[in-house]
Parts: C-alpha cells; sequence; structure tokens
C-alpha cells in the first residue's frame, strides 16, 4: 500500500471547492517553477546583510550573515524566509515561459496550482499576482509535505494521467510515495541550483526550461488518450 500522508485541514477545505472531474490533471508548484523565487530571496538577504554560504539548494544551514560568516540558526532562517513572503509574494516575476506553457496545457488537462505559502493572507496576493502573469488556475496553499494534498486532488480523477512539479525534493518524494501512479517532474528555474539538484527517484523528467517541460507533459497526454 502506498504510504499516503495526510494533508493539513486548510488545505484540504480548499481542495474540496475545487471541481474534480475524470480528466488528466496537472498540479503545479509557483517558487522556482511558475515564480522566480531565488533571485528574489538573493536580493532581499543582500539588503538584510545575509546570503548563501554555497550554491546548494537548501535554505536552513546556508545562510550566513555575510561580514561574519557566522550561520543563522534554523528558527532565524525561517523567519527570514516568512519575512520575504510578507514583502515579496505580491513582486515576484514570472519564470520564461511558464504561463504560455500552461494555456497550451490547459486545452488537454486540468491545471491546480499547489503552493507552501507562509501567511494566510498571502493566498490573495500570490493569487493576483499569478492572474495578472497569466496564471489565473485554482490555487491551494498547503503545508508541509505535498504527498496528501496531491492524493486528494487525485480523488475521482479515475484513471486519467496526473502530473505532478516541484522544485522541492521533499514534496518530489512525499508525492512518489503517497501517490505512485502520478507522473513527477522536478523543475529548479535557477540555473545554478538545477545544475547541482540531485537526481531523486522515479522523477519522469528534470528540467528548468517550460518549453522542454511542455513537450514533455503534452506528449505524455497525447499519447495516455491513444
Amino acid at each position: 500500500m502506498p504510504n499516503i500522508e495526510t494533508a493539513n485541514a486548510s488545505a484540504l477545505q480548499q481542495i474540496k471547492e475545487i471541481e474534480k472531474r475524470a480528466h488528466p490533471l496537472l498540479i503545479c508548484d509557483v517558487d522556482e517553477v511558475l515564480l522566480q523565487f531565488i533571485p528574489h530571496l538573493e536580493r532581499f538577504m543582500k539588503d538584510h546583510g545575509i546570503s548563501f554560504k554555497e550554491t546548494a539548494y537548501r535554505l536552513k544551514a546556508n545562510m550566513i550573515y555575510t561580514q561574519t560568516g557566522e550561520n543563522l540558526t534554523d528558527d532565524v532562517c525561517m523567519a527570514v524566509i516568512h519575512n520575504f513572503f510578507e514583502s515579496e509574494v505580491g513582486k515576484q516575476e514570472a519564470v520564461p515561459h511558464a504561463a504560455e506553457q500552461l494555456e497550451r496545457l490547459s486545452k488537454l488537462c486540468d491545471i491546480v496550482i499547489l503552493t507552501n505559502l507562509p501567511g494566510s493572507h498571502n493566498k490573495s496576493a500570490r493569487e493576483n499576482l499569478l492572474t495578472r502573469l497569466g496564471m489565473d488556475y485554482p490555487l491551494v496553499t498547503n503545508e508541509g509535505p505535498k504527498g496528501g494534498a496531491v492524493a486528494a486532488l487525485c480523488a475521482e480523477r479515475g484513471h486519467h494521467p496526473v502530473i505532478f512539479i516541484d522544485d522541492s525534493p521533499t514534496n518530489i518524494i512525499s508525492v512518489g510515495k503517497s501517490t505512485p501512479h502520478v507522473q513527477l517532474v522536478h523543475f529548479i528555474a535557477d540555473s545554478r541550483f538545477f545544475a547541482i539538484a540531485g537526481n531523486l527517484p522515479n522523477v519522469a523528467l528534470k528540467s528548468n526550461c517550460w518549453k522542454e517541460t511542455g513537450d514533455f507533459i503534452e506528449n505524455l497526454l497525447v499519447t495516455a488518450v491513444r
């Protein structure tokens, strides 16, 4: 039996409000997938005298005070990230070609955006930004690993294909365990962090290019209906 995690109550309530139908589904993360994250975060950190210690795809244990080289504690790292979203959630730029590729794929599948976003009031700011950038799709805010939320989103989809795109190894692995039938795409827009990201189990595609990703997903969907 798959190891199905349970989504938090807020995410489950949001998922209940989304129309489900027997149709292919694309579930897509936001930061480093639809919206630029690392470049914005680095600029925000620089303004606060903080930088990354090394090019490694993690946040905790990788932030230092630039002048002293001293590591930030995990709690302070999380406070920086929380403050970043409070300040920047409505200002992030789109990842190149994300909007046009989602528009293309929306003719073949339903699209739901699933994001881990601190601060409940930030959801509307993120929705408004995505709408302005041409990515107006149902948005679910989640906390923690996404396996449970993806399992809930898959319910009532029958045997139609489901694709999940995320930058986080934790979320990719979580979804792989909870819903083994879901096709996994590991996407990291930032070229530096993409280059050093390890290969994860059961990933169908690892990419930092939305044109490549759009072609791959379209081929999956078209092949599935033949």
